[in-house]
């Protein structure tokens, strides 16, 4: 029988102590930064009271996608039942849709394939997940949208380069609801690299809107549908539920696993998501 001196069994439980130490020191840090990477919180900005969930994509476990309802394109489904459904760390209502046909106004695309081409609007291009763009969008080339992992084509515009650049006439909105007091809902990119999903306590206008982004430091920002539609969603707080159902909606994800988990409910179909995470 081979007996261990004390002297050596205290340098193993005190190697022990180390090791289990930094384990647990970098599985608090872990869920202390993915706590941070994704927040919310009711602020008043600019004259307007609004929610405000912040995104920070520099954290490299952030993924963002739109998502669509249970029975695909031309189908609604209640938010809180979207939210059951994907999972996400936050989300907010997507694109404007025709209340008839169910169908969005804009384009829609998810690991990499075409799901909607709507008409006009701003797109928010997301590229390895969390690499976000927007890029103005009118449909006389048809893009084809190739050079993106997913996209959501929204609008009319908030800011555009920094600027506040509210004429949604020149994009091709002619809808009344784009020019008259509604509770509001939009999302914005920061100077930063954060992506603010913001929907309005009170009835304002897009001007309104646009002042209290730029105060926020959003660079690029732009409407999403509103009124009777706004959802928002962030650490399974429904803070705003639609009076109606949902046909799109836009997920923000802070661990990977848990995206990769959830990919095969943002669309409909038994779809390859291995093929289309290469882009094929």
């Amino acid at each position: 029988m081979t007996r261990t001196s004390p002297a050596r069994s205290r340098v193993r439980a005190g190697l022990f102590t180390v090791v289990f130490a930094a384990v647990c020191l970098l599985a608090v840090s872990s869920v202390v930064f993915a706590a941070r990477s994704v927040e919310h919180a009711k602020t008043w900005v600019a004259g307007v009271w609004m929610h405000v969930v912040t995104v920070d994509l520099n954290a490299p476990a952030i993924t963002v996608t739109p998502a669509v309802s249970r029975k695909g394109i031309g189908s609604s489904e209640s938010f809180r039942s979207m939210m059951r459904r994907t999972r996400p760390a936050a989300a907010i209502n997507g694109t404007f849709f025709d209340t008839r046909t169910l169908k969005p106004t804009g384009d829609i695309v998810i690991g990499g394939r075409l799901l909607r081409r709507g008409e006009l609007g701003v797109a928010i291009g997301v590229n390895a997940g969390r690499f976000v763009s927007f890029i103005p969008s009118r449909h006389s080339d048809l893009y084809c949208w190739s050079d993106y992992e997913s996209v959501m084509v929204a609008g009319p515009t908030l800011i555009a380069q920094g600027r506040i650049a509210v004429v949604p006439k020149d994009e091709g909105f002619r809808s009344r609801v784009h020019f008259s007091k509604h509770c509001r809902a939009a999302v914005g990119l920061t100077s930063a690299n954060k992506l603010v999903f913001v929907t309005t306590l009170r009835s304002t206008y897009y001007s309104r809107v646009a002042k209290a982004m730029k105060a926020m430091n959003c660079v690029e920002a732009a409407v999403l549908d509103g009124g009777s539609s706004i959802g928002l969603y962030c650490h399974g707080k429904l803070i705003s539920n639609p009076k109606r159902g949902m046909t799109n909606c836009l997920l923000v994800y802070d661990d990977l696993y848990a995206f990769q988990r959830r990919r095969s409910a943002l669309c409909p179909g038994n779809y390859d998501w291995g093929r289309l995470s290469q882009g094929s």
